[in-house]
């Protein structure tokens, strides 16, 4: 038994040896500008360029975290995945889920008065529920968003809809998201997802501190509206890393 719980704790620990010595690596890489994908939940219609990548990891409650990597291997597109460990942090023994598909196409710049344009598809969902054996926050699935410059520089305005698989039948659903960047170390945000539905919409609010050009660090508040009893604020740590691989 004593041996069988070594392994699995190797196991455990490998990961996180690796993402280590990857950022380790990194680190020492040509440094990346830094794009905004997506704001607390919703995504944005921005991509990362060409021969650029993107590491983030989500902290949620209970010691999980929602690890995702993204890449550029051509103008436009970005492939990726992301994968939820729940109890990562702590005690308890950890529980993977499945990893999931991540991609994004942006299809128009934008101009001065039409808004950039983007599809894709996000499998990642968020708070996971053992008992029912699915996410209560489902994922964005595949979606459509625009992104508008508006009033001033550094202000933008994010939109659009997505269709997910809930409840065993496939819905649409809208957001919309604001956010403010100040010289640009601080992004003010603040989002509204899943409107068209009263059990799943919600208000989400935000920050994101620049603590280099290319690393990031993201602190949000999500449910400051909530529409039923007993539901608190959730507050998540996000940090993300975009680098250059070739």
């Amino acid at each position: 038994m004593r041996r069988t719980f070594i392994i699995k704790k190797f196991l455990f620990i490998l990961p996180a040896k690796v993402i280590f010595i990857f950022l380790l690596i990194i680190s020492f890489v040509m440094k990346a500008d830094s794009s905004m994908i997506d704001c607390i939940n919703i995504p944005t219609a921005e991509v990362v360029d060409y021969g650029i990548g993107e590491l983030n990891v989500r902290l949620y409650d209970g010691g999980g975290t929602i690890s995702r990597i993204v890449f550029a291997p051509f103008n436009r597109f970005n492939f990726g995945g992301s994968i939820d460990v729940d109890k990562m942090i702590g005690k308890q023994s950890p529980i993977i889920r499945d990893p999931q598909f991540y991609f994004k196409w942006r299809i128009f710049d934008g101009t001065k008065n039409l808004p950039a344009l983007a599809i894709g598809y996000d499998g990642q969902g968020y708070e996971y529920d053992s008992n029912e054996k699915k996410y209560l926050q489902p994922a964005k699935g595949l979606f459509l968003v625009f992104t508008l410059n508006i009033f001033t520089n550094g202000f933008f305005t994010d939109f659009g809809i997505n269709v997910v698989k809930h409840m065993e039948e496939n819905k649409t659903f809208g957001f919309v998201g604001v956010r403010y960047t100040i010289e640009d170390v601080l992004t003010l945000i603040t989002e509204y997802e899943n409107f068209g539905n009263n059990d799943l919409h919600k208000v989400n609010a935000g920050f994101r501190v620049a603590l280099a050009e290319y690393l990031n660090l993201d602190l949000s508040f999500k449910n400051l509206a909530p529409q039923k009893v007993g539901i608190e604020i959730d507050r998540q740590v996000r940090i993300s890393y975009q680098y250059k691989f070739f």
